[in-house]
């Protein structure tokens, strides 16, 4: 059930250089300009639209969530604030290497979460569709050029530097410094305040058509394991757990956890969309199809091919079964991959291949 209400918000960023100072009325997006202020409804659900799971009350009415671009190199690890995610995209960037988009249903109470690193075109295009509250620092060309043409008001560290991020002086003894940058949801409020007008509410939707009657049961086969490539040099692989009827997932040969509790990741869903990608302009990064494709889908231990369409980049992303019907969702966390179709092959469920 959901209700429709009113707000009149505006829309403006004041940001400062990386280095918390320096000049005002520059938009992590680029434009540089003030936009009208324009009324936004508000979706009030009774269900977390994020995971389909009961609401938190302490969660106000068409709060926007928070995503964050999370560092995925083998060198960055451990990552923070991971485990507390409510959703986890990950895709491939460049030189075959991937980085993750967490994203958290409460930004009030958002752990440590980091390293944060620069955002990508194809995280921005799942952020867009969520109306989330978008963390990262920097971010490649296409990204910064969807986020302006679509005058979507970031929270980039490229401009408001410690008003909205800490730098970890004690990683930094072992780390590169691209891989010691950190929020939380004090930082968080505090790159929001920096801002002064970024609206922390808005129109949601939610991420899928969950479940509520009845638990979907896949049709395709046993899933006790679940594994695939995005390249040659990043893997994933989860586990199914009986008995909190979850997947742990792994990577690189190692449980993939959480710095700050030491908790394997656990996801109730594991949806994997293949696309068709290319190279951009640039001869370097990856272009990826999301006008749809083929994919799995995968819980409580089962897993079935199914169908999936985006389009345009604020689009939302719709689940299908492969006969063209709409797909159900458990509710539950969720880990949504984005892999190219040459890494079909990879894909496997309890040791054996599975794409067609």
């Amino acid at each position: 059930m959901k209700r429709t209400l009113s707000l009149l918000l505006c829309f403006a960023l004041s940001a400062a250089l990386f280095a918390g100072c320096g000049k005002q009325g520059d938009s992590a997006s680029g434009s540089g300009q003030q936009p009208e202020a324009t009324p936004q409804p508000i979706e009030v659900y009774d269900y977390n639209p994020l995971t389909g799971l009961a609401k938190d009350p302490n969660v106000p009415d068409g709060q926007r969530p928070a995503a964050v671009m999370i560092d995925n190199l083998r060198e960055a690890l451990p990552q923070s604030g991971i485990s507390s995610a409510d959703v986890v995209f990950e895709a491939a960037t460049e030189g075959g290497i991937t980085r993750l988009l967490a994203v958290f249903t409460d930004y009030k109470a958002m752990p440590t979460v980091g390293p944060v690193r620069s955002a990508r075109d194809q995280h921005v295009q799942f952020v867009l569709p969520m109306n989330a509250l978008f963390a990262h620092i920097g971010g490649s060309s296409y990204a910064n050029s969807l986020l302006n043409y679509y005058k979507y008001q970031d929270i980039d560290g490229y401009y408001l530097g410690t008003n909205a991020f800490a730098f970890d002086d004690a990683r930094r003894a072992s780390k590169s410094s691209e891989h010691c940058w950190y929020t939380n949801a004090a930082l968080m409020q505090q790159g929001i305040d920096k801002i002064g007008t970024l609206p922390v509410t808005g129109t949601l939707k939610p991420l899928f058509e969950f479940s509520t009657s009845q638990p979907v049961v896949p049709n395709g086969g046993n899933a006790a394991a679940f594994s695939f490539n995005f390249s040659n040099y990043a893997d994933s692989a989860f586990a199914y757990d009986g008995a909190s009827g979850t997947y742990l997932q792994s990577q690189f040969g190692i449980p993939h956890t959480d710095a700050n509790n030491g908790a394997q990741l656990a996801f109730k869903n594991i949806i994997v969309l293949s696309s068709n990608v290319s190279l951009k302009k640039d001869g370097f990064q990856l272009e990826f199809d999301l006008s749809g494709g083929d994919g799995w889908y995968v819980t409580d231990g089962k897993w079935m091919a199914i169908k999936w369409t985006k389009g345009e980049p604020d689009a939302p992303l719709v689940l299908k079964t492969t006969s063209g019907g709409k797909l159900s969702v458990n509710p539950g966390k969720s880990y949504i991959a984005l892999i190219g179709n040459d890494m079909r092959g990879t894909v496997t469920a309890d040791g054996t291949v599975i794409s067609g």
